[in-house]
């Protein structure tokens, strides 16, 4: 997707007195290690405190991103929408389908692994979704498992992450929902999503 669907986040967090920027990367074309050294340049360019909302694969480039930094005390919170921190098992049903190709160059970034948040001084929100809509309906009929549609909500799940949350909507829905948009802000106010 393009980075134009973070529009209405960005909005959100202007009317908050949040001064926000959209980066956006190309998956068909770039491998996810490319991806992430233009957004580690991207975050050096900025002259002061950082804080990514990132959405699905984009909480994984962030975290390949910060490594590349020369000063990670620049980012100071991490919030993730449907990240799927442990990889997305749908991608192996969609590899026995053939159809690899629509992930692109970061097929390999999505295959099922373990991940560990390495960054303790960097609070870490994940935000899942909780929605029979989206890629695993058609692609792994038959296994019930907690999903946005697209990441099961296990799988939005990392060791040392600061605190996770799930609503009731999509994979793509995490994106416009009003109340997503308000949990990262209370994420990003007191590093927690409970009130």
């Amino acid at each position: 997707m393009s980075g134009v669907v973070m529009v209405r986040l960005k909005q959100f967090f202007k009317h908050q007195d949040y001064p926000a920027e959209i980066f956006s990367y190309h998956t068909l074309t770039q491998s996810t290690e490319q991806s992430a050294e233009h957004l580690a340049d991207y975050i050096e360019k900025i002259d002061g405190p950082v804080i990514l909302v990132c959405h699905s694969l984009g909480g994984l480039l962030a975290q390949k991103a910060i490594a590349m930094l020369t000063d990670i005390t620049q980012v100071k919170k991490v919030v993730t929408l449907g990240t799927p921190w442990q990889g997305a098992s749908v991608v192996t049903f969609v590899q026995q389908y053939r159809l690899d190709v629509l992930m692109g160059k970061s097929l390999a970034t999505l295959l099922p692994k373990h991940n560990e948040w390495q960054w303790p001084t960097i609070p870490l929100g994940s935000i899942a979704g909780h929605s029979s809509m989206g890629a695993r309906l058609l692609f792994a009929r038959g296994k019930n498992i907690p999903s946005d549609g697209t990441v099961t909500i296990e799988e939005t799940k990392i060791k040392g992450m600061t605190d996770h949350t799930i609503l009731p909507v999509s994979h793509t829905g995490l994106i416009f929902s009003d109340e997503c948009a308000k949990k990262i802000l209370q994420f990003i106010k007191a590093n927690t999503f409970t009130t």
